[in-house]
């Protein structure tokens, strides 16, 4: 019995140490990027979901300290905050894209070769990028149609956040195209 536990740990040990695969402890192994690599490098939706990050922290330690200490909500910060949470996962996601952070199904670049995975990669992102292109595109004219009405609490134009999620799913639309032709080239971005 307890040789079985140890044949499976070793198993486990196996598949972990395979570049690429996900090891045991859960953390993505990268093929050709060793620990000492430099971190990669911050691009302007970064610098601008950061400073998302910090307004949301503000606008939800307001929300709670007016709500819990001072036994006083502020009407607002429900509503801001969902605003701004929004507003983060769409610049967010434009900044993971720079850095090809999205998650994708890889079962073919398993079994294909070198040569055809490339195409495979550039393929997938020119597919993405015409579909965070058509999001952006959707978001805009709903942003457009919305326009002229405000928020319940807040004095700003919904038009603003669909605003914003166009641009962020336009710069993502970008980025991936980018890449795409990148990988066609074959002249990966690092």
């Amino acid at each position: 019995m307890m040789g079985d536990k140890g044949d499976h740990r070793d198993e486990v040990a196996a598949m972990s140490a395979q570049p690429g695969r996900e090891s045991a402890a859960g953390s993505l192994e990268q093929p050709g990027v060793c620990e000492n690599s430099p971190t990669p490098k911050w691009v302007f939706e970064d610098h601008v979901a950061l400073g998302v990050l910090i307004l949301l922290g503000g606008v939800v330690f307001a929300q709670f300290l007016s709500r819990y200490v001072f036994n006083h909500s502020i009407g607002w910060t429900e509503e801001g905050a969902r605003m701004l949470l929004v507003m983060l996962v769409f610049i967010g996601a434009a900044g993971a894209a720079s850095r090809r952070g999205h998650i994708y199904v890889e079962i073919l670049e398993l079994i294909l070769p070198d040569k055809a995975k490339r195409w495979l990669r550039g393929f997938n992102n020119l597919l993405s990028a015409a579909f965070f292109g058509y999001v952006a595109w959707l978001a805009w004219q709903v942003g457009q149609k919305v326009w002229h009405s405000s928020m319940s609490t807040l004095p700003i134009s919904k038009g603003w956040l669909y605003t914003v999620v166009a641009v962020a799913c336009a710069a993502m639309a970008f980025r991936l195209a980018r890449q795409g032709v990148a990988f066609w080239r074959g002249k990966e971005e690092k």
